[in-house]
């Protein structure tokens, strides 16, 4: 569920040369941060599609080596808020569930859903445009 300041009417609209230069900026933020906790930063979704229309939501994926509870402590110590669903808390292929955390962009910040996976399993997306090792 949206937090109530991103609540507003889905458009979707056509690709917007921007959003790459966007999706840097919010990962060197996160980057810096996560020092020695990711080991990569991707730009997934359709945003990181050129030329494909989206919602004008980036969508960045942070590739750590165990999700548990520091992980929302610390995104959380930065102003995102934790996605409490149970779709966004973990991820299913096949028989095996891996735990998964999905965050909103900190209040009057650039719209932005973050799903910090664990690194090395099969529901980890590969990035469609760009990523950013740390």
């Amino acid at each position: 569920m949206p937090f109530p300041d991103e609540m507003r009417d889905v458009e979707v609209v056509g690709y917007r040369p921007g959003w790459p230069r966007e999706f840097d900026a919010v990962a060197a933020d996160l980057r810096m941060h996560l020092t020695g906790v990711a080991s990569g930063i991707d730009h997934v979704g359709s945003t990181a599609v050129p030329g494909l229309a989206a919602k004008d939501v980036l969508d960045l994926q942070v590739r750590i080596g165990n999700v548990d509870e520091t992980v929302t402590e610390r995104f959380c110590g930065l102003g995102f808020r934790l996605r409490a669903e149970v779709w966004n808390r973990q991820e299913r292929r096949g028989d095996l569930i891996w735990p998964k955390l999905a965050f909103a962009a900190p209040p009057a910040e650039r719209l932005v859903n973050v799903h910090v996976r664990q690194a090395d399993v099969a529901t980890t997306r590969a990035a469609f445009c760009c990523s950013a090792t740390t």
